[in-house]
Order: structure tokens, then sequence, then C-alpha cells
């Protein structure tokens, strides 16, 4: 029998749900507006984006399919969240940096995909049931 999602699942699932949303279209508006003008050889500062990006887009992707699995009670759906937790962790603190030196303003969102990543990683693990 599956478990209906406890509150705690259903603040996973919003924080998913929002960080996935988010992630796609702060990209999607930044591409449109011409974010990656030579395509996958932008670079800034020896850093190719494109691949940024693209880590990005899956780590949004997996957060949003994680959600959709939770609400339908699939088991895999806790899994793939652990592992989109996983990335959006290192996202949101790799971002940190780019922060600081091209928009503090962010920094507080990097912060809390980060920050509330960890929680929902330590939150799946203290589920038990994967």
């Amino acid at each position: 029998m599956r478990r209906t999602p406890d509150m705690g699942s259903k603040i996973l699932v919003t924080f998913l749900l929002l960080m996935g949303f988010c992630m796609c279209g702060y990209w999607v508006t930044q591409i449109a507006g011409g974010f990656l003008y030579l395509g996958f050889a932008t670079a800034d500062g020896g850093s190719y984006l494109a691949w940024h990006v693209v880590a990005e887009f899956v780590a949004a992707i997996f957060s949003i399919l994680a959600a959709f699995l939770i609400l339908s009670r699939n088991p895999l759906g806790y899994r793939l969240a652990l592992f989109a937790c996983g990335m959006l962790i290192y996202t949101g603190l790799n971002s940190i940096n780019w922060g600081l030196n091209h928009d503090p303003g962010l920094l507080v969102l990097f912060i809390i995909c980060a920050v509330g990543a960890l929680f929902g990683f330590f939150y799946i693990l203290s589920r038990g049931e994967l």
C-alpha cells in the first residue's frame, strides 16, 4: 500500500516544483535574450557556460519529475528527489560564487536553493524508505 504524502513530503514537492520551474524559466528567459550568443562556445572567464546551463536544466527536470512521481505515490519519486536535491545543493553552492562576482541580489535565492535542498536531502534519508 502506498502512503499518502505527509506534510514533509508536501513541502518537499512544493520546493522541488518551485526550484524546477524557476530554474527553467530563468534559463529560457536568459537564452531567449541572447545569453548564449555563441552557443556551446560561449565562455566566461575560461568556463563554457552552456554546460552549466545544461546541468541546471537537468536538475530542474529531475526536480519536477520527482515532485510529480511523489504526488502520484510512485516509489521512485523519493529516489529521484534525493538525486535532484543533491544536484540542487551543488547548483546553489556553485552559484553563490557567481552571485558574489556578478549579481549579489541573487545570493539569497542561491542560498535558499542550497539550504532547502539540503533539508530535502536529509528529510528523504530520514524517511528510511529508499
